[in-house]
């Protein structure tokens, strides 16, 4: 049984249906994870902004 070359395995494997979605799963999730990433790390402070901004509005200060 002889092996064939990482490279025809790896453009055997995206040229394949079932390669291209699992490539496109993996994606989607590094993508969610750039994006949950930035909102854990921003989000607080976006939050506490958009509720001055919001009390600001109404002319009160609940806080």
């Amino acid at each position: 049984m002889s092996q064939s070359p990482p490279n025809t395995t790896l453009r055997s494997f995206h040229d394949d249906e079932d390669g291209l979605e699992a490539i496109q799963v993996v994606m989607i999730v590094a993508i969610a994870a750039i994006v949950m990433i930035a909102v854990m790390t921003i989000g607080q402070e976006v939050f506490d902004w958009l509720k001055e901004k919001w009390n600001q509005l109404k002319g009160e200060d609940i806080g």
